[in-house]
């Protein structure tokens, strides 16, 4: 008989008892401090580790690189700028509302920034217009995925529903009543 292959819940629960086990035995041998570097090793390790799980599947079959996993959140120079140009506007409103400065430097300065804003947004639009139609494209895959997979699942049940209702055709008739109804004689 060919032996199982474990199971990935059975996995995921063996790695914890694992650090567990290999931070007990390292207390007792080595001492209670070795014991606790150890242990705070293997619950750092864990934590990244599941940490790292989380982020590729977050990006689904692609092959994520570490140098990718870093960008991942990170802003681009184009978003950096139009976070600084919109917090500069912000601070503008509160300079005018305090009385800082005139309603004329206030117009220029908000009519500069307010181009800016627009420009660095329409850039930050163009730069994401690759990722946003590969997005799609994968999105319509996978729709065209599930939808064959449903329209075999529907083809299946019905293939069975006919199967059952060819197989009920062949039985004798019943008499009506159910095998495991009591009879009314028993009742009485």
């Amino acid at each position: 008989m060919k032996p199982s292959a474990p199971t990935p819940g059975l996995l995921r629960a063996a790695l914890p008892l694992s650090a567990l086990g290999v931070t007990v035995l390292s207390g007792s041998f080595l001492g209670v401090e070795i014991g606790l570097l150890v242990g705070a090793f293997c619950a750092l390790s864990l934590v990244i580790a599941f940490l790292w799980r989380s982020v590729q599947s977050l990006t689904g079959d692609s092959p994520l690189t570490l140098d990718e996993a870093m960008t991942l959140g990170q802003p681009s120079v184009e978003e950096e700028q139009k976070r600084a140009v919109l917090r500069a506007l912000k601070d503008l409103e509160y300079e005018k509302s305090v009385g800082k400065i005139s309603d004329d430097d206030y117009r220029e300065l908000s009519a500069r920034y307010r181009e800016d804003a627009k420009r660095l947004i329409e850039r930050v639009d163009e730069s994401l217009t690759p990722a946003r139609e590969r997005a799609e494209k994968l999105l319509a895959e996978r729709i065209a995925r599930e939808e064959a997979a449903a329209k075999a699942k529907r083809e299946r049940a019905e293939k069975e529903a006919e199967k059952v209702d060819s197989d009920e055709g062949d039985a004798p008739p019943s008499s009506g009543k159910r095998d495991d109804a009591p009879d009314e004689e028993e009742r009485a």
